[in-house]
Protein backbone atom coordinates (compact mmCIF):
# COMPACT_ATOMS: atom_id res chain seq x y z
CA UNK A 1 0.00 0.00 0.00
CA UNK A 2 1.14 3.45 -0.95
CA UNK A 3 1.26 6.21 1.25
CA UNK A 4 -1.85 7.48 2.80
CA UNK A 5 -3.10 10.84 3.94
CA UNK A 6 -4.68 11.35 7.39
CA UNK A 7 -6.47 14.22 7.83
CA UNK A 8 -7.11 14.99 12.11
CA UNK A 9 -9.86 17.39 13.12
CA UNK A 10 -10.46 17.85 16.67
CA UNK A 11 -12.85 19.99 19.05
CA UNK A 12 -10.02 20.65 20.99
CA UNK A 13 -7.56 22.47 17.94
CA UNK A 14 -4.67 22.30 20.32
CA UNK A 15 -4.56 18.69 20.90
CA UNK A 16 -5.33 17.86 17.11
CA UNK A 17 -1.71 19.78 16.55
CA UNK A 18 0.08 18.18 19.56
CA UNK A 19 -1.30 14.97 17.93
CA UNK A 20 -0.53 15.86 14.36
CA UNK A 21 2.90 16.87 15.28
CA UNK A 22 3.49 13.06 17.32
CA UNK A 23 2.44 11.38 14.27
CA UNK A 24 4.54 12.75 11.91
CA UNK A 25 7.10 12.57 14.46
CA UNK A 26 7.02 8.97 14.07
CA UNK A 27 8.47 9.02 10.49
CA UNK A 28 6.08 6.64 9.16
CA UNK A 29 6.85 6.75 5.23
CA UNK A 30 3.16 5.31 4.98
CA UNK A 31 1.20 7.89 6.40
CA UNK A 32 1.72 11.92 5.62
CA UNK A 33 -0.93 13.65 8.20
CA UNK A 34 -2.63 17.11 8.05
CA UNK A 35 -4.46 19.03 10.33
CA UNK A 36 -7.86 20.62 9.58
CA UNK A 37 -8.97 23.61 11.31
CA UNK A 38 -12.95 23.57 10.30
CA UNK A 39 -15.66 21.51 8.66
CA UNK A 40 -14.72 23.59 6.04
CA UNK A 41 -12.10 22.20 5.27
CA UNK A 42 -13.53 18.98 4.58
CA UNK A 43 -13.74 19.95 0.85
CA UNK A 44 -9.95 18.85 0.80
CA UNK A 45 -10.21 15.42 1.83
CA UNK A 46 -10.17 12.93 -1.02
CA UNK A 47 -11.65 9.42 -1.39
CA UNK A 48 -8.80 7.54 -0.54
CA UNK A 49 -7.63 9.81 2.43
CA UNK A 50 -8.12 8.38 6.17
CA UNK A 51 -10.22 11.20 8.59
CA UNK A 52 -10.04 11.55 12.65
CA UNK A 53 -11.85 13.10 14.81
CA UNK A 54 -14.03 13.29 18.03
CA UNK A 55 -17.09 14.46 16.42
CA UNK A 56 -19.05 12.62 14.19
CA UNK A 57 -20.93 15.49 12.95
CA UNK A 58 -17.65 16.32 11.55
CA UNK A 59 -17.61 12.76 9.73
CA UNK A 60 -20.24 12.85 8.31
CA UNK A 61 -20.61 12.93 4.51
CA UNK A 62 -17.53 12.09 3.48
CA UNK A 63 -16.61 9.13 1.39
CA UNK A 64 -13.57 8.26 2.50
CA UNK A 65 -12.26 5.79 5.37
CA UNK A 66 -13.03 7.75 8.86
CA UNK A 67 -11.70 7.00 12.58
CA UNK A 68 -14.12 8.57 15.44
CA UNK A 69 -11.86 9.48 18.82
CA UNK A 70 -14.14 7.79 21.85
CA UNK A 71 -14.37 8.91 25.36
CA UNK A 72 -14.40 5.67 26.89
CA UNK A 73 -12.73 2.24 26.45
CA UNK A 74 -15.48 0.41 26.20
CA UNK A 75 -16.65 2.63 23.05
CA UNK A 76 -13.22 1.51 21.39
CA UNK A 77 -14.23 -0.67 18.31
CA UNK A 78 -13.94 -1.43 14.40
CA UNK A 79 -12.63 2.21 13.71
CA UNK A 80 -12.98 3.86 16.67
CA UNK A 81 -9.82 4.85 19.10
CA UNK A 82 -9.86 5.54 22.64
CA UNK A 83 -8.65 9.11 22.76
CA UNK A 84 -7.57 9.46 26.42
CA UNK A 85 -4.49 6.65 26.31
CA UNK A 86 -1.18 7.43 24.77
CA UNK A 87 0.11 9.18 21.79
CA UNK A 88 2.05 5.78 20.88
CA UNK A 89 -1.42 3.69 21.98
CA UNK A 90 -3.13 5.87 19.20
CA UNK A 91 -0.41 5.44 17.03
CA UNK A 92 -0.15 1.68 17.05
CA UNK A 93 -4.29 1.70 16.67
CA UNK A 94 -4.13 4.06 14.02
CA UNK A 95 -1.86 1.88 12.15
CA UNK A 96 -3.43 -1.39 12.75
CA UNK A 97 -6.98 0.30 12.17
CA UNK A 98 -5.91 2.31 8.93
CA UNK A 99 -3.64 -0.41 7.56
CA UNK A 100 -0.99 1.44 6.81
CA UNK A 101 2.18 -0.08 7.38
CA UNK A 102 4.34 0.48 10.26
CA UNK A 103 7.52 2.94 9.44
CA UNK A 104 10.82 1.71 9.65
CA UNK A 105 12.34 4.80 10.50
CA UNK A 106 10.29 5.46 14.17
CA UNK A 107 14.36 4.43 15.61
CA UNK A 108 15.08 8.10 14.43
CA UNK A 109 17.94 7.51 15.84
CA UNK A 110 18.67 5.18 12.98
CA UNK A 111 18.33 7.91 10.75
CA UNK A 112 20.90 10.46 11.97
CA UNK A 113 23.29 9.43 9.90
CA UNK A 114 24.10 9.59 6.15
CA UNK A 115 22.93 11.66 3.75
CA UNK A 116 19.49 13.89 4.85
CA UNK A 117 18.17 15.84 1.70
CA UNK A 118 16.11 18.71 2.59
CA UNK A 119 13.94 19.98 -0.32
CA UNK A 120 11.17 21.70 -1.06
CA UNK A 121 8.91 21.93 -4.64
CA UNK A 122 8.63 25.91 -3.61
CA UNK A 123 10.73 29.13 -2.33
CA UNK A 124 10.74 30.39 0.95
CA UNK A 125 12.66 30.21 4.46
CA UNK A 126 11.00 27.23 5.76
CA UNK A 127 13.33 24.78 3.46
CA UNK A 128 16.63 26.55 4.72
CA UNK A 129 14.94 26.77 8.70
CA UNK A 130 14.25 22.93 8.38
CA UNK A 131 18.01 21.76 6.97
CA UNK A 132 19.90 24.16 9.81
CA UNK A 133 17.84 22.96 12.73
CA UNK A 134 18.32 19.25 11.78
CA UNK A 135 22.24 20.01 11.09
CA UNK A 136 22.35 22.12 14.56
CA UNK A 137 20.54 18.85 16.43
CA UNK A 138 22.61 16.25 14.84
CA UNK A 139 26.03 18.66 16.05
CA UNK A 140 24.87 17.73 19.45
CA UNK A 141 26.70 14.21 19.13
CA UNK A 142 27.81 14.02 16.00
CA UNK A 143 29.88 15.96 13.35
CA UNK A 144 27.75 17.38 10.87
CA UNK A 145 28.05 18.58 7.01
CA UNK A 146 25.62 21.27 5.76
CA UNK A 147 25.81 22.15 2.14
CA UNK A 148 23.41 24.03 0.03
CA UNK A 149 22.92 23.28 -3.45
CA UNK A 150 20.48 26.67 -3.67
CA UNK A 151 21.32 29.56 -5.89
CA UNK A 152 20.75 32.18 -3.18
CA UNK A 153 22.49 30.35 0.04
CA UNK A 154 22.68 31.67 3.26
CA UNK A 155 25.62 32.24 5.69
CA UNK A 156 27.56 33.62 2.63
CA UNK A 157 28.19 36.68 2.88
CA UNK A 158 31.16 39.14 4.16
CA UNK A 159 30.21 38.88 7.67
CA UNK A 160 30.09 34.92 7.95
CA UNK A 161 33.98 34.23 8.92
CA UNK A 162 35.38 30.42 9.14
CA UNK A 163 35.71 29.71 12.84
CA UNK A 164 38.59 27.13 12.65
CA UNK A 165 41.09 28.76 10.50
CA UNK A 166 39.95 32.56 9.89
CA UNK A 167 39.56 32.49 6.46
CA UNK A 168 37.17 34.26 4.03
CA UNK A 169 35.06 31.83 3.01
CA UNK A 170 34.04 33.64 0.30
CA UNK A 171 36.70 32.99 -1.82
CA UNK A 172 37.34 29.99 -0.58
CA UNK A 173 37.21 27.18 -3.40
CA UNK A 174 33.33 25.06 -2.57
CA UNK A 175 30.89 22.86 -4.19
CA UNK A 176 31.09 23.94 -7.75
CA UNK A 177 35.10 23.46 -7.59
CA UNK A 178 34.25 19.92 -5.68
CA UNK A 179 31.54 18.56 -8.31
CA UNK A 180 33.63 19.13 -11.10
CA UNK A 181 37.39 17.69 -9.28
CA UNK A 182 39.19 15.79 -11.92
CA UNK A 183 38.73 12.21 -12.46
CA UNK A 184 40.86 10.34 -9.68
CA UNK A 185 41.45 13.02 -7.37
CA UNK A 186 40.39 11.86 -3.78
CA UNK A 187 37.17 13.37 -2.60
CA UNK A 188 37.73 12.90 0.92
CA UNK A 189 40.96 15.40 0.99
CA UNK A 190 39.41 18.11 -1.23
CA UNK A 191 36.28 17.61 0.95
CA UNK A 192 38.54 18.06 4.46
CA UNK A 193 40.50 21.52 2.71
CA UNK A 194 36.93 22.89 1.92
CA UNK A 195 35.63 22.28 4.98
CA UNK A 196 35.22 25.15 7.24
CA UNK A 197 33.47 25.47 10.85
CA UNK A 198 30.14 27.54 11.45
CA UNK A 199 29.03 27.25 14.98
CA UNK A 200 28.89 23.73 15.65
CA UNK A 201 28.56 22.36 12.40
CA UNK A 202 31.01 22.81 9.37
CA UNK A 203 30.25 23.41 5.76
CA UNK A 204 31.91 24.23 2.37
CA UNK A 205 31.38 28.05 -0.12
CA UNK A 206 28.22 27.33 -1.82
CA UNK A 207 28.38 27.70 -6.12
CA UNK A 208 30.48 30.05 -7.86
CA UNK A 209 27.76 31.17 -9.95
CA UNK A 210 23.66 29.71 -9.76
CA UNK A 211 24.15 29.03 -13.55
CA UNK A 212 26.92 26.15 -12.42
CA UNK A 213 23.42 24.43 -11.16
CA UNK A 214 22.45 24.54 -14.42
CA UNK A 215 25.58 23.11 -16.24
CA UNK A 216 26.34 20.38 -13.65
CA UNK A 217 26.06 17.25 -15.70
CA UNK A 218 24.36 13.71 -14.47
CA UNK A 219 27.90 12.15 -13.92
CA UNK A 220 29.11 15.09 -12.13
CA UNK A 221 26.07 15.07 -9.58
CA UNK A 222 25.96 10.98 -9.36
CA UNK A 223 30.31 11.53 -8.50
CA UNK A 224 29.41 14.01 -5.99
CA UNK A 225 26.82 12.35 -4.29
CA UNK A 226 28.87 9.10 -4.32
CA UNK A 227 31.87 10.81 -2.52
CA UNK A 228 29.86 12.03 0.27
CA UNK A 229 28.61 8.52 0.62
CA UNK A 230 31.70 7.22 1.16
CA UNK A 231 33.67 9.96 3.06
CA UNK A 232 34.38 9.43 6.61
CA UNK A 233 35.31 13.25 7.90
CA UNK A 234 31.28 13.73 8.60
CA UNK A 235 28.90 11.03 10.54
CA UNK A 236 25.66 13.18 8.80
CA UNK A 237 25.76 15.35 6.10
CA UNK A 238 22.88 17.80 5.84
CA UNK A 239 22.19 18.81 2.02
CA UNK A 240 19.86 21.77 1.23
CA UNK A 241 18.32 21.68 -2.26
CA UNK A 242 16.83 24.32 -3.74
CA UNK A 243 14.22 24.60 -6.72
CA UNK A 244 14.39 21.26 -9.00
CA UNK A 245 16.74 21.26 -11.74
CA UNK A 246 17.13 18.72 -14.53
CA UNK A 247 18.74 16.23 -11.99
CA UNK A 248 16.87 17.13 -8.71
CA UNK A 249 15.84 13.41 -8.74
CA UNK A 250 18.89 11.16 -9.71
CA UNK A 251 20.40 13.43 -6.47
CA UNK A 252 17.64 12.09 -3.96
CA UNK A 253 18.12 8.65 -4.90
CA UNK A 254 21.48 8.53 -3.00
CA UNK A 255 20.03 10.21 -0.28
CA UNK A 256 19.38 7.98 3.17
CA UNK A 257 16.57 10.64 4.31
CA UNK A 258 14.40 13.15 2.16
CA UNK A 259 13.19 15.83 3.80
CA UNK A 260 10.28 18.20 2.76
CA UNK A 261 8.41 20.93 4.90
CA UNK A 262 4.66 20.59 5.43
CA UNK A 263 3.33 23.49 4.10
CA UNK A 264 -0.81 23.65 4.13
CA UNK A 265 -3.90 24.50 1.74
CA UNK A 266 -4.92 23.62 -1.20
CA UNK A 267 -1.83 25.11 -3.48
CA UNK A 268 1.18 23.53 -1.10
CA UNK A 269 -1.65 19.74 -1.97
CA UNK A 270 -1.43 20.56 -5.60
CA UNK A 271 2.65 20.87 -5.45
CA UNK A 272 2.71 17.92 -3.82
CA UNK A 273 0.61 16.06 -6.11
CA UNK A 274 2.60 17.41 -9.11
CA UNK A 275 6.24 16.26 -7.37
CA UNK A 276 4.45 13.06 -6.52
CA UNK A 277 3.79 12.49 -10.31
CA UNK A 278 7.44 13.67 -11.40
CA UNK A 279 8.60 11.10 -9.27
CA UNK A 280 6.15 8.87 -11.75
CA UNK A 281 7.44 10.40 -14.62
CA UNK A 282 10.89 9.84 -14.52
CA UNK A 283 10.25 5.86 -13.44
CA UNK A 284 11.25 6.99 -9.77
CA UNK A 285 7.76 6.23 -7.72
CA UNK A 286 9.83 4.82 -5.06
CA UNK A 287 11.52 8.39 -3.75
CA UNK A 288 8.05 9.40 -3.18
CA UNK A 289 7.25 6.92 -0.78
CA UNK A 290 10.92 7.69 1.08
CA UNK A 291 9.97 11.69 1.26
CA UNK A 292 8.69 12.44 4.67
CA UNK A 293 6.92 15.51 5.44
CA UNK A 294 8.07 17.97 8.37
CA UNK A 295 6.30 20.45 10.38
CA UNK A 296 7.84 23.69 10.72
CA UNK A 297 7.16 25.32 13.82
CA UNK A 298 9.71 27.30 14.10
CA UNK A 299 9.19 31.21 13.73
CA UNK A 300 11.24 32.89 10.83
CA UNK A 301 14.47 34.39 12.12
CA UNK A 302 14.47 38.14 11.86
CA UNK A 303 18.20 38.84 13.43
CA UNK A 304 20.77 37.24 13.00
CA UNK A 305 21.77 36.71 16.39
CA UNK A 306 18.28 34.51 16.18
CA UNK A 307 19.30 32.73 12.96
CA UNK A 308 23.02 31.49 14.57
CA UNK A 309 21.34 29.67 17.21
CA UNK A 310 20.31 26.83 14.21
CA UNK A 311 23.81 26.53 14.33
CA UNK A 312 25.12 25.92 17.69
CA UNK A 313 26.10 29.61 18.26
CA UNK A 314 24.41 31.62 21.01
CA UNK A 315 25.47 34.81 19.75
CA UNK A 316 27.45 36.53 16.86
CA UNK A 317 30.89 36.62 18.05
CA UNK A 318 32.47 38.61 15.35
Amino acid sequence: MGQRKIFICMTDLNYGSRLARYLTSQYNSGIEVELLTGRKDKADVGDGDIALSDDPKILEDLQCQTVLFVKTPEEKGKNKIFMFCSREEIYNELVKLTGTREGNNRNRSQKESGIIVVFSPEGGDEKTLLALKRAGELSRNKRVLYLSLCGFPVFFDPSWKDESGGRDINFSPGITELMLRAEGEDFTQELENMAFQLGKIWSIAPVSHYKDLLDFSRDDICRFMKGLKEQSMFEAVVLELGQIFEYTLDLMTYADQILIPRESGVLAAIRRNVLQRYCGMEGKPQLWERMTFEETEFSIPKKKEELLRFIGREEDRE
